[in-house]
C-alpha cells in the first residue's frame, strides 16, 4: 500500500513538472511569435520595376522605377528601415585573362525615404516618414548611390539581381536581364 501511494505522488509530481515545462514553452513561443509578426509581415511586393533612364556612357544617369505596397505590415514601417542594394556582374575586359573575360561583382545601395505615394513624384526625400500598410508607393532608385559612389552601371545584355529589405524583417529579391537596344521604360519584370 505504501509502494502504491509513492508510484501515485511520484507520478503526480512529475505530471505537474511536465505540464509546467509545457506551459512555459508556449508561452515562450507566443511572446516571441507576437514580437516577430511586426516585422516579419513587412513583406515589400513589387507590382512595377522598369528602367526610368538608361545611360550608355556610364552610371551617372541611370534610373531604376518601382512601384510597391506592403500589403501584410501589421505597424508602419519608417521609410528609412526599407533599404535596397543592387548587385552588377560587369564584364572587365580591360585586362581579361587568359581564359577570358573576368567578371567582376559591384554594388550600390540605398534607403526608400524617397519613395512617395503614387500622387507624389516618386523622388522626394521629405514626402513621407512611413509605409502604410496597403498603401501604393514608388520610388526612382539612382544607381550611384550610395553619395554618388555607387558602382553599378546599367549596361546592355547585363544581368543583375536587386533586393529590398526591411529592417529586422523580410526581403524581396528581383533578378533581371537588360537586352541589347534597352531604353526607358523597359519592363524588368516580364
Amino acid at each position: 500500500m505504501v509502494t502504491m501511494i509513492m508510484i501515485l505522488l511520484f507520478s503526480s509530481i512529475i505530471a505537474g513538472m511536465s505540464i509546467m515545462i509545457v506551459e512555459q514553452a508556449f508561452m515562450g513561443s507566443k511572446s516571441q511569435s507576437f514580437e516577430q509578426s511586426e516585422t516579419l509581415n513587412s513583406v515589400p511586393v513589387v507590382l512595377v520595376f522598369e528602367v526610368e533612364e538608361f545611360d550608355t556612357t556610364g552610371n551617372t544617369n541611370d534610373r531604376l522605377y518601382i512601384m510597391f505596397k506592403f500589403p501584410y505590415a501589421s505597424n508602419d514601417i519608417p521609410d528609412t528601415n526599407v533599404k535596397w542594394a543592387m548587385m552588377c556582374d560587369i564584364n572587365d575586359t580591360a585586362n581579361p585573362p587568359q581564359t577570358g573575360v573576368q567578371h567582376t561583382l559591384v554594388y550600390s545601395s540605398g534607403d526608400m525615404d524617397a519613395a512617395t505615394d503614387l500622387n507624389g513624384n516618386a523622388n522626394q526625400d521629405d514626402a513621407n516618414n512611413m509605409f502604410v500598410q496597403g498603401i501604393y508607393y514608388h520610388v526612382i532608385i539612382e544607381l550611384d548611390e550610395p553619395n554618388g559612389n555607387g558602382e553599378c552601371d546599367l549596361v546592355e545584355d547585363m544581368t543583375s539581381t536587386l533586393i529590398i529589405a526591411v529592417e529586422n524583417g523580410r526581403t524581396t529579391e528581383l533578378d533581371f536581364h537588360l537586352p541589347t537596344g534597352v531604353g526607358p521604360g523597359y519592363d524588368l519584370m516580364s
